[in-house]
């Protein structure tokens, strides 16, 4: 099938036709909420960059015997290395949902290429 000449470059007329019955554009939209909400929670004064220093200085503490660099009360080292953990897991499954929801605009790519 030809291929579609747009302001943004040529794409393939097929994908076109079946993305403008199915894609909904919005999706990108939300994608960029996602994105805003991982960023402050990665630099906020109490983000994930504090809890990350606070769990290596605990780490180091407890494994290579350093001083205490962090109070003793609140969290465990596992309590806090888990907490860290899934939040990044939930990150890594928010950002495969997003590449899954982008994917289909790479079938744009016109055969010519």
């Amino acid at each position: 099938m030809p291929d579609t000449d747009t302001p943004y470059g040529k794409v393939d007329t097929e994908a076109l036709q079946a993305l403008r019955d199915m894609f909904d554009t919005t999706t990108i939209l939300r994608v960029v909420d996602q994105l805003d909400a991982i960023r402050s929670r990665c630099s906020d004064p109490a983000g994930l960059r504090d809890d990350l220093l606070r769990l290596h200085g605990m780490a180091h503490t407890v494994i290579n015997g350093a001083a205490l660099s962090w109070s003793t009360t609140g969290p465990t080292l596992v309590d806090e290395a888990e907490a860290i953990i899934e939040e990044l897991d939930d990150w890594v499954a928010l950002l495969n949902h997003a590449v899954r929801a982008l994917r289909p605009l790479e079938r744009l790519r016109p055969d010519s290429e």
